[in-house]
């Protein structure tokens, strides 16, 4: 490291757990640039892109973590290092006298180049910022960065500081953010958790579960395969009569939405599997109300965990999804583990991975809780997040439910998660329309299929 450079570190400190397991993960893959999140905002109206970015670096100074980079090699483990004053990388393309469908194809290729791009670990800062304009008034905003440095709702709370910084120079008038929370008090509390009650928990939750619950792959490349792994994405809606059935039988049993969507993704994994014991990862916020100011703290909160899910053949619906209910309630006491420790406490060999998909339940809705601006509008937001899960469920809860699945099309054919979306969405109101039903007759099948289904079903689960 450089005396320069040197002279400018304001602090040092370890990883979370969270952090560990994603590093391990991250050298322990040639494709290390699979490990990016970029934050994708359409804005529109008169921006005054001097003003914008200084509102821009305004963030930067605020938030350490955005001037952080990380020490793979220390004697004690890796580091997190945060560097005083950086300047937020920043690039602008201006395509707005182009044709629609070609600056289309152009930005499409943009992003590509920008996700192979990556980053270097050890060099800060792990983030850029890119403003495309596509016509006069309006722009293509995007926020990348590393995994390592911030989930999804730290670009809530860094979009909502962003519009305010911008409203105010824009107007001249003074702007008051409230001290932000240091990623490291996060970092201090992690550490100060009970571990030996958390071994003891996740022990027995995942005792007996010996292997991945399968997804079904189209294709599994061998390790020593030249294809590189590449992700790609479908995205679907649930029409708004369907959606408020999904919440009205949520709030007639008490049950939260996120409970009956892990419960018709558990069924579908069993159904697919073929086993009514199942496995998956459940993305959590992170954000225990125990620490002051985390609401608005930038980082990385969140933390995946094994959901495991029973699916007794003679269960009934609801009964069913509050005992989910309560095993979820019950791992949020100790969702401050990081996955490789918990997977070293499971059954599963070290040299598999403890799920092969994640569902994550998005309850931060970014454009409804932003603020009005001087002359400028967030008109859409689409976050493209990629790690090493093999297929990602992504549930946006809005007026009508938004499902995105993010999955390597190294593993799976585009017909094979069309179904896959679609049986989910069936199974999804197969639960909510038959709340007295027993598990067995629940089917993705439409309905001149789900007889024989039913009639086939012969006291164990079937797969499809």
């Amino acid at each position: 490291m450089s005396s320069s450079r040197t002279a400018n570190l304001e602090d040092v400190y370890p990883l979370t757990p969270f952090q560990q397991g994603m590093l391990f993960h991250v050298l322990d893959t040639p494709d290390a640039c699979m490990y990016l999140n970029q934050q994708r905002y359409t804005l529109r109206g008169e921006l005054d892109i001097p003003t914008f970015r200084k509102a821009l670096q305004g963030v930067m100074d605020r938030h350490q973590i955005l001037r952080t980079a990380f020490v793979l090699s220390t004697p004690d483990g890796p580091l997190q290092v945060v560097y005083r004053k950086l300047e937020l990388p920043w690039t602008m393309h201006d395509w707005s006298d182009l044709p629609p469908a070609e600056a289309q194809h152009r930005f499409n290729d943009w992003l590509s180049m920008d996700y192979d791009q990556g980053f270097n670990l050890q060099r800060a800062p792990l983030t850029r910022v890119t403003l495309i304009r596509t016509e006069p008034n309006l722009y293509e905003f995007i926020w990348s960065c590393h995994l390592l440095l911030m989930d999804g709702w730290s670009m809530q709370v860094i979009l909502r500081e962003l519009l305010a910084l911008y409203h105010g120079f824009s107007t001249g008038q003074q702007v008051t953010l409230p001290p932000p929370m240091l990623y490291r008090e996060f970092v201090k509390w992690l550490k100060q958790q009970p571990e030996k009650d958390a071994e003891v928990f996740w022990r027995k939750t995942l005792k007996g579960f010996t292997s991945p619950t399968p997804m079904g792959f189209d294709r599994t490349p061998s390790p020593d395969s030249p294809e590189r792994p590449y992700f790609k994405e479908k995205e679907v809606e649930l029409d708004e009569e369907s959606s408020n059935l999904v919440r009205e039988f949520a709030r007639q049993h008490q049950l939260t939405l996120n409970t009956v969507i892990q419960g018709a993704w558990a069924m579908l994994l069993s159904r697919r599997s073929g086993n009514n014991d199942v496995l998956f990862g459940s993305v959590v916020a992170g954000r225990s109300a125990r620490i002051p100011g985390i609401d608005s703290a930038v980082g990385v909160l969140v933390n995946a965990l094994p959901a495991r899910v029973r699916l007794p053949v003679d269960g009934q619906v609801v009964p069913w999804l509050r005992e989910v209910q309560k095993q979820q309630a019950e791992a949020r006491r100790f969702d401050f583990c990081s996955l490789v420790r918990i997977q070293g406490w499971s059954e599963v060999p070290r040299n598999e991975p403890l799920f092969e998909s994640v569902l994550i339940f998005q309850n931060f809705p970014v454009l409804a809780s932003m603020p009005d601006s001087a002359r400028i509008q967030v008109v859409h937001v689409s976050l493209i997040e990629r790690g090493n899960v093999s297929f990602a469920l992504v549930v946006e809860p809005g007026a009508r439910f938004n499902f995105r699945v993010v999955y390597m099309g190294t593993r799976f054919e585009d017909a094979t998660v069309d179904r896959i979306l679609e049986n989910f969405q069936r199974i999804l109101i197969e639960i909510v329309n038959n709340a007295g039903a027993v598990l067995a007759t629940i089917s993705p099948q439409v309905d001149t299929e789900r007889q024989s289904l039913i009639d086939s079903f012969n006291q164990s689960l079937v797969s499809f």
